[in-house]
């Protein structure tokens, strides 16, 4: 009888080096963060076929978690992405999964107003755990004193300062003020000492003082002397208008991120403690930051709510640019703050036609078109990709209602971008 001779392996495994292997790992880690954060922006985008695809590839993406311990689960609870936040369910998502800061998926629903998605989500077990479902000892912020705001107007210099703008109640100079190049609003002599300019003054100080965000240009300071001065941030990029002016039809690229910024701060305006509505966003009131980003600027025509931001209110008619100008506002019925989302498509339509909307009209005209004739800006460019076309149609609808919030404004542009840069 043949004995079984020991044959050698025809394909040995070869033990990898302390370096192949990190390179190994390396990668692998790399691929699960990309995976992660597929899965994650899908779950956004309440894309369940896009989630069943990855799922497929990989089961346990289901309760991956991010940096803050979110999961994907937080991401559809927060956003009210109902259809995935289903799915994931469906698919064995841990309904009480807790993040960094212990709050589960049912406190962000609860938190964000969400009714149907708290429903969901308690339906499959879930529970309020987390600081947002338990009532906390709120600490009152400190209330600003004089000192805190308050310009001496002997330390601000004029100088070698220049006007830089001009409205109807005043002038905008570019001054010093303790040796920092500053925009200095200064409200005419003349109009000083009028009651409704003072009581108008007064109001947009209470509101600047509540305004702390990246892309909202920041308040320094006034003055409670005659003339009366707001002195605010200097951006030396000027604002969008005159960068439209000089560089016309902007690259999409250029377009998102103009976009993105202005829908940030409407956002951070719209939904915070106090609804502010801008009522005047144009190209002029959109300043430029050096490194091509924007900041919202000029509040004087804003009005601010301690109510519910889908409320309608009866306000001041006619207020604002009329080229920019929401039909409702124009026609004097009640209005909210989808007349800055109205105002945002005729920046967006700017931004890539490179000429103001319906330019062919003067500005009350242009303005009566499109309340009462229902007119709208031709979009001629061929540079649109479509879902940015269907975002403008969207924002400029004559129905207020069917106009997007900002915070889906800003989902879709990210979209849009990530899509546009993967081509």
């Amino acid at each position: 009888m043949l004995m079984e001779s020991s044959i050698p392996d025809q394909n040995p495994v070869v033990p990898k080096t302390p370096r192949e292997a990190a390179v190994t790992k390396a990668h692998e880690k790399k691929h699960r963060m990309d995976c992660t954060s597929r899965f994650f922006w899908y779950a956004r985008q309440d894309n369940t076929y896009a989630l069943r695809q990855l799922l497929q590839k990989d089961p346990s993406l289901v309760n991956t978690y991010g940096y803050d311990g979110r999961t994907s689960l937080h991401v559809c609870a927060f956003y009210n992405c109902l259809a995935a936040a289903t799915f994931l369910l469906r698919h064995g998502a841990h309904v009480n999964a807790q993040d960094r800061w212990g709050n589960s998926p049912l406190s962000d629903a609860q938190t964000e107003g969400h009714k149907e998605m708290v429903n969901l989500l308690k339906e499959n077990g879930g529970q309020l755990l987390g600081s947002h479902g338990i009532k906390i000892r709120t600490i009152v912020p400190p209330v600003p004193q004089n000192c805190d705001w308050r310009v001496d107007p002997s330390e601000l210099d004029f100088s070698k300062g220049m006007v830089i703008g001009k409205g109807s109640f005043g002038e905008i100079w570019k001054a010093t003020w303790r040796g920092t190049p500053v925009a200095v609003k200064k409200i005419l002599a003349s109009l000083s000492e009028d009651e409704s300019i003072i009581k108008h003054f007064k109001e947009e100080v209470e509101l600047l003082l509540k305004l702390r965000h990246p892309n909202v240009v920041q308040f320094l300071g006034a003055t409670t002397s005659k003339p009366l001065m707001l002195v605010m941030e200097f951006l030396k990029a000027g604002d969008l208008h005159s960068f439209l002016k000089e560089k016309g039809a902007l690259p999409i690229l250029t377009v998102i991120r103009f976009a993105k910024d202005i829908a940030r701060g409407m956002i951070y305006l719209h939904h915070g403690s106090c609804c502010i509505i801008h009522r005047d966003l144009k190209p002029r009131n959109l300043l430029l930051l050096e490194n091509n980003h924007v900041k919202v600027a000029d509040f004087g025509l804003s009005k601010i709510f301690r109510s519910n931001t889908r409320q309608s209110y009866i306000l001041t008619g006619e207020t604002g640019s009329y080229r920019y100008m929401a039909p409702e506002v124009f026609c004097h019925k009640p209005y909210d703050t989808k007349v800055d989302v109205f105002s945002f498509a005729m920046i967006l339509y700017q931004m890539i036609e490179g000429e103001s909307p319906l330019r062919e009209l003067a500005p009350y005209e242009a303005a009566k078109s499109m309340a009462i004739e229902g007119c709208r800006p031709k979009l001629k460019s061929k540079a649109y990709p479509q879902q940015l076309k269907e975002l403008i149609i969207k924002c400029w609808s004559r129905t207020k209602e069917k106009r997007p919030y900002f915070k889906e404004i800003l989902t879709i542009l990210e979209g849009i971008e990530l899509e546009y840069r993967s081509r």
